[in-house]
């Protein structure tokens, strides 16, 4: 038997390599498998940022429509009131002594005081509906650029403030559009409304240890 053992261990090793031969050709390679790739997540949608404008538009809060109404009809009904008078008193002075002194007095009275009393009074009441909430010298500036150009284009073209009839369209005329003006300006250039920060309120529970 040990003389038959390296045969025995010879037909062995042909009977594997002979197995392995047939075994290979059945067999079918299978491709590793991948990991299937995951389609590309959709980006959101990109936002423009917001303007200046906008940004300010934001910031000022809504429109105040009772502030508007009472800012305008503060305006007009001053207008009516004020102007004919200054427009009085600036043809007195006007007719009042000789030389060009008084003349120049009647036209600085007749530019630049109506605007100012004009605009105060709007500024007061809207400043008693919400205090704070306009700013004064870009409504009164832009009235008195407007009356300026009114004023200087009744005198170049030669309109009587002493007829009632010519004194009525200006007045009128300057108690709409000035007045519409100066409330466009206050409501564009108004202060931003006051945020106020939330404030966190913090709890701390105390916690008790026992040792035994």
């Amino acid at each position: 038997m040990q003389g038959h053992r390296p045969t025995l261990l010879a037909v062995c090793l042909a009977l594997g390599a002979c197995a392995g031969e047939l075994r290979e050709p059945g067999t079918t390679s299978q491709p590793p498998v991948t990991a299937a790739a995951a389609p590309p997540a959709s980006e959101p949608a990109s936002v423009p940022a917001p303007t200046r404008r906008e940004r300010r538009r934001r910031e000022r809060g809504p429109t105040d429509g009772n502030f508007v109404f009472s800012h305008f009809s503060a305006g007009v009904f001053s207008t009516i009131l004020i102007q004919p008078a200054t427009y009085f008193v600036a043809t007195r002075v006007g007719e009042t002594g000789h030389g060009l002194g008084p003349a120049i007095g009647a036209l600085v009275l007749g530019a630049f005081v109506p605007p100012i009393l004009n605009y105060t009074v709007q500024w007061a009441v809207g400043r008693s509906i919400a205090p704070g909430r306009d700013r004064f010298w870009p409504g009164f500036l832009v009235n008195q650029v407007s009356h300026l150009g009114i004023f200087i284009g009744a005198v170049v073209g030669g309109a009587d403030f002493r007829n009632l009839g010519h004194a009525t369209a200006i007045v009128l005329g300057e108690a709409f559009l000035n007045s519409g003006l100066a409330t466009m300006t206050a409501e564009l250039t108004r202060r931003p409304r006051a945020t106020t920060a939330s404030t966190a309120t913090t709890v701390i529970v105390p916690v008790l240890e026992f040792k035994f």
